[in-house]
């Protein structure tokens, strides 16, 4: 008999399967599939055909919506970017690179900015974003406080859940449901957060309303040699403007009026000055801070962020050999992580 389903965790060669009546299969992928290089990834929707009370073989993956490799999760509906306003501090321009950087490569889904840890101390975003189209939350995970207004915004979705190290993303699913099995860690002497999370795996919430994706807190992003006029979209309240030409980047150009749009209150200088980092990074000119020799060292190397969790979708179109896809297949199924 063959039934269809979401994968909702990959250990080693295992895919752990949940159907319609929220019943768990342990499953193998038929090989067919990965010779073909159909790859599989947690949120997958796939069909199994049934080999035992509670085991099967997936013989089929239906077509994506949408899938990204950093973490490796599929069919995602939004992200969830997780900041504490306190242990470690907010960081406003790496919010605002957190925001920028999946617009730029997942302009069709939604961001939620989530500020955690209020308990400790409080911070209001309202006018920094209220021109913008990313909502703002403001919850605890502790006392949780804010709490019912943040779940309503993951119901019927696929949430993927990124931020810095420390800032509470596993214990904020742990408050949102109970059960879920996810490591808690807590901040280093330095006040530095700590990767515990090793493995992508989607969490159902009550009455299979939605999903959320706990995720490893390591992958790595730049925005060295991106589009600068892409980069200009991400930020929407910039949308606006008036400027004398249709291509300018408001750095000062003749004609343009972002400086009156600052005083007049419809940007926020905040905002505008990430930006303007943001288009200096893409330049090659700096990478969050340190310098940049070159262009073509944009992602990885000695001077690459450490510890960011950000999405990196897959460029599609780079060949890769036999070997290379056999690689990254058993890194994605045999990964242990540390978040």
């Amino acid at each position: 008999m063959n039934i269809e389903g979401k994968i909702t965790k990959i250990l080693a060669n295992f895919y752990y399967v949940v159907d319609n009546e929220n019943k768990i299969w342990e499953c193998f992928a038929r090989g067919r599939l990965l010779k073909e290089g159909k790859y599989l990834f947690a949120g997958d929707n796939v069909e199994i055909e049934t080999t035992g009370p509670a085991q099967g073989v997936i013989v089929n993956i239906k077509e994506r919506k949408n899938k990204i490799n950093k973490p490796p999760v599929a069919n995602i509906d939004q992200v969830v970017i997780v900041f504490s306003s306190i242990e470690p501090d907010f960081d406003q321009y790496n919010l605002d690179r957190y925001l920028s950087f999946i617009s730029y490569e997942m302009p069709r889904e939604k961001c939620l900015i989530c500020i955690n840890k209020i308990d400790l101390g409080r911070i209001n975003l309202d006018d920094v974003y209220k021109k913008s189209e990313f909502e703002v939350l403001y919850v605890s995970a502790l006392t949780k406080e804010g709490l019912d207004k943040f779940v309503e915004n993951l119901r019927n979705k696929t949430s993927v859940f990124t931020g810095p190290s420390g800032v509470g993303k596993s214990s904020l699913i742990k408050a949102v449901i109970p059960d879920a099995a996810v490591l808690i860690g807590d901040l280093s002497s330095i006040k530095q957060g700590k990767h515990i999370t090793r493995n992508v795996q989607l969490i159902g919430l009550d009455k299979k309303e939605g999903f959320l994706a706990d995720t490893p807190g390591f992958a790595q992003f730049s925005f060295g040699g991106l589009d600068l006029s892409k980069i200009e979209s991400t930020f929407k309240e910039f949308s606006n403007l008036k400027c004398n030409y249709s291509d300018c980047l408001h750095r000062g150009e003749d004609g343009c009026s972002m400086e009156e749009m600052i005083k007049i209150g419809e940007v926020s200088e905040l905002r505008y000055d990430s930006y303007i980092k943001i288009l200096s990074e893409a330049e090659g000119e700096i990478i969050y801070g340190t310098k940049q020799e070159s262009k073509a060292k944009s992602v990885g190397g000695k001077g690459s962020l450490k510890g960011i969790n950000i999405p990196k979708i897959e460029q599609e179109k780079r060949a890769k050999s036999r070997k290379r896809e056999k690689q990254d297949l058993l890194k994605i199924q045999d990964e242990e992580e540390e978040y």
